[in-house]
């Protein structure tokens, strides 16, 4: 089976992560922070800024301003103090070269922090008063198949979730469907702008319906309440199986979006709102901070519940195709999705996009330079998990990993502060390499979504036969 390390050429743009962009709000063309518009980095030896071999590693920084100079300083990935400092060798045309010595560094992901000097202090520019000099990042990999992952799964692991699965289980879904909407092509592409954050048709090619239906749906829920979420699907056809998606929401207590896009992908597609509340409310109370003693007291323990339950329903559809079931999502829905693909074998495939929550050992060693003492970079300082921490480990997604044995399809942004390059890899070099995986770096890229990203996983779908168009429509009916 394959290990596939990937490039991607082309960048899109917008804040977190229809494949695994699921937010309810207008679409924009905005991009999320650390993005540098003045500032753009390259490498003539990788693409992707994922190194492998060479004693010395070179950057191009090429500046949008007029330029004096660019000084840089070499850190740990999320790391506040520099360990190497330099000023880039100047080129014509505003460029600059970055030089990076591989001797003694460690295998793991590095922040080329730089601040351009343009002759200036302070500029008004637009109205407004912009910062000089003008500050960016270039996050890159060295050698991070050989980076150390740290081990934080509990021995008892999966029998703490096999427990919660049989409690979920044993709860019927008992599904209430509300009023069927019917949506066209225009209607989608109209509702993608204004009510999914998508534009209204950026994957032609892979669309398999011009007609979709959606509606309301809820659940029974792990806890006495309810489930609730939107479901769309292609407009009927008598006797037709489909493949399903189970779409997982990045982090927040917000609205849903209907994942019509999906749905005339071929797709019986659920989106949930995880948090055990209506998909439209007009206001949602904020999210508390928690201190679980236990990890049957993390609010997570029923988010991961409300996702199984979601899956329980899609199996128990007459017009689910079970063995080609495939779970997505950005950010916390990343996360989630990594969850689903480790814990139940019923998911087919996964599509997670800048998964969140891994490798928490190894952030909180980060926060742990950043804020009380600094060990240099190299193998990490021998890290005692306090209590809750050892609570948290029941939930970090690189201890799901271990157990997916679907195709997978991740990416990573490179700059991301929120899903950390070094968190995302942690999971996928935890996945068993028996396992066909993919992870595409996106270099410059931060908690953000990518268009390109989604049409190259639904043709990865498309060639896995998760796709209905790609099974045929002979296998598609009962």
């Amino acid at each position: 089976m394959k290990h596939t390390l990937m490039m991607l050429g082309v960048l899109g743009a917008f804040f977190c992560s229809a494949m695994t962009h699921n937010l309810a709000w207008p679409w924009s063309d905005g991009m999320s922070p650390p993005q540098t518009p003045y500032l753009a980095f390259s490498s003539p030896q990788s693409d992707t800024l994922m190194f492998t071999e060479g004693d010395e590693l070179l950057f191009t920084c090429q500046a949008g301003l007029r330029s004096v100079e660019l000084k840089w300083s070499l850190h740990a990935n999320g790391v506040n103090k520099a360990y190497r400092t330099g000023v880039a060798e100047g080129g014509l045309a505003n460029r600059f070269l970055i030089r990076i010595p591989t001797k003694s560094l460690p295998p793991g992901f590095y922040d080329i922090q730089v601040q351009l000097d343009t002759g200036m202090t302070n500029v008004v520019s637009r109205n407004r008063l912009e910062a000089r000099p003008v500050k960016g990042i270039c996050t890159f990999g060295w050698k991070a198949d050989e980076m150390a992952i740290p081990d934080s799964r509990p021995s008892d692991f999966k029998a703490f979730w096999e427990t919660a699965r049989r409690k979920m289980d044993a709860i019927a879904p008992d599904a209430k469907l509300g009023e069927v909407t019917v949506f066209d092509a225009a209607a989608i592409g109209r509702y993608n702008v204004e009510s999914a954050c998508l534009p209204p048709s950026y994957d032609p090619q892979g669309i398999a319906f011009d007609s979709v239906e959606s509606c309301k749906i809820n659940l029974a829920g792990p806890d006495g309440g309810r489930v609730y979420g939107w479901l769309a699907k292609p407009s009927s056809v008598p006797g037709r199986k489909y493949p399903a998606m189970l779409v997982l929401p990045g982090a927040g207590n917000s609205k849903r979006p209907r994942p019509l896009e999906h749905a005339r992908h071929g797709f019986i597609a659920l989106d949930i709102q995880v948090h055990g509340l209506d998909v439209d409310l007009e206001a949602y109370p904020p999210l508390k901070r928690e201190d679980p003693k236990t990890p049957e007291e993390y609010s997570y323990y029923n988010i991961h519940l409300r996702c199984l339950q979601a899956l329980n329903y899609l199996c128990s559809r007459p017009d689910v195709d079970t063995s080609r079931i495939i779970v997505c999502g950005g950010s916390q829905g990343g996360r989630l999705s990594t969850v689903m693909a480790g814990w139940d074998p019923r998911i087919a495939a996964a599509v997670p996009s800048i998964a969140h929550f891994a490798n928490q050992p190894h952030l909180n060693w980060t926060k742990l330079c950043n804020g009380k003492r600094m060990d240099g970079v190299g193998e990490n300082p021998p890290y005692e998990l306090s209590e809750q921490d050892k609570v948290i480990a029941y939930y970090d997604a690189m201890n799901f990993a271990r157990d997916i044995k679907c195709p997978v399809f991740y990416n990573m942004g490179l700059v991301d502060p929120v899903s950390p390059p070094f968190g995302i890899f942690a999971i996928f070099k935890n996945i068993p390499a028996a396992t066909d995986k993919t992870l595409i770096p996106l270099p410059g890229s931060a908690h953000d979504w990518c268009a390109e990203f989604d049409r190259q996983a639904w043709r990865w779908l498309e060639r896995h036969g998760f796709c209905l168009r790609a099974a045929g429509a002979a296998s598609d009916k009962k």
